[in-house]
This record gives structure tokens, sequence and C-alpha cells, in this order.
């Protein structure tokens, strides 16, 4: 039996699959973004729409009546899609930080949530921006794993593709499985130091990566 055979990979659907999704992303990123997540009610839940909303495509792999992972992918270099994600983007920073969901976040969520943003800052400005597809979210729930990202990020590369591009990438860290690119195929073009789990993390040294793939 094969991966395909277990999963069902279909479009994310907000209503349907969000609790699934709250627990693919508790299992991918509680270690480093545990302030966020068990200190700010709503706010995992918020950032996968975000991710959502920035993207193209969404696809879940459904297993046993439940979404078990979820892959994002957008175009965020594209500009006729930069200015909607800038704006997405924004919004979602002001609601936590300055708008009316920061009451759900605790101090230090917020605090924890601005040096994560300001963190992955130079994941935008030390892309290589060639033309290409983005991973904007990859994650599933620890006890499925075992094929489920593969075959989420396969259906992702047929999706770039049939949009005619040639090259898929994506952001990850040391702190992540970014083994997993590597085994998949992609080629990391871009390696420096992330500050972005100051709070979560304190004093380990982390490394952003960028990966490419060529499709």
């Amino acid at each position: 039996m094969t991966a395909l055979d277990v999963y069902q990979i279909r479009p994310f659907d907000p209503e349907r699959d969000m609790e699934g999704a709250r627990k693919a992303f508790v299992s991918g990123f509680h270690h480093i973004l545990w302030p966020l997540i068990d200190h700010a009610d709503g706010l995992v839940e918020d950032i996968i729409l975000t991710f959502h909303n920035m993207g193209v495509a969404s696809f879940v792999a459904e297993a046993e009546g439940e979404a078990r992972g979820i892959l994002i992918g957008g175009l965020p270099f594209e500009t006729r899609y930069l200015i909607g994600d800038v704006k997405v983007g924004v919004s979602f920073a002001w609601r936590w930080l300055a708008g009316g969901r920061r009451r759900c976040a605790r101090p230090f969520a917020r605090a924890c949530l601005r040096r994560v943003i300001i963190g992955y800052l130079p994941f935008e400005y030390r892309h290589p921006l060639a033309r290409s597809t983005e991973t904007l979210l990859l994650t599933s729930q620890k006890e499925w794993r075992g094929g489920i990202g593969r075959v989420m990020m396969d259906a992702w590369v047929e999706e770039s593709r049939a949009r005619g591009y040639t090259r898929s990438t994506v952001c990850t860290d040391s702190q992540l499985a970014w083994d997993f690119y590597e085994r998949y195929g992609f080629k990391r073009v871009r390696e420096f130091p992330c500050s972005a789990y100051y709070y979560s993390l304190p004093g380990e040294n982390v490394t952003g990566y960028i990966y490419s793939l060529d499709i």
C-alpha cells in the first residue's frame, strides 16, 4: 500500500478541515511557536487562514475522515499577487499586535509574534526572486507522517506545472524538517542566521534555509 492509497488529496475547506489543520500545525510547529500556540486564543487558526488567503492553492491530505496534513502554495513574488499578499499580511499583524485580536493574546505571545515577524523578514529580502511557485505552509499530524508530505508536495508540483512554472521554492530553517525537502529533490540556494525564535528557543542558534526545485 502506498501513501496515495492512504490519503485523499483535495482542496482545503476552512469550515470542514480547520480542526485537522490546527492539529497538524501544532504537531509541526509547537516547539518553535509555543508562545503563540499556548498563549494566544485563535491565533493558529488565523495563521492558517492568512496563508490560505495569500495562496493560490491549498491542499489537505485526508485519512479516516479528517485532514491529517495541509500544504498551502502561493505566488508571493508575482506582481499581480504581491500587493494583495502584503495587505493580507499587514491586516494579520494589525489584528494581533494593535487591533481587536490583541486582547486574545497575552503580552508575551505578542512580543513573540513581533519577533517572529521580524525574524522572518530575511526570507523575503534574501530570496532569489526567480519566477517560481512557493510552498507557504506544509505540515502534518505527527502520527500520520511517512509519505504524507510527499503526496501533498506532488500535488503542489503538479499544480505548479499546470500553471506554467518550471521552478518551486520553499523557506524553512534548521529547527524544522529541512531534510524532507532535500530528500524530495530541492537544492539549498540560501543559508543565513534566523532570529525568529528568540523567545521560544532562547540561546539556540537557528539557520534559515531557502530551497529551490526544478520541476
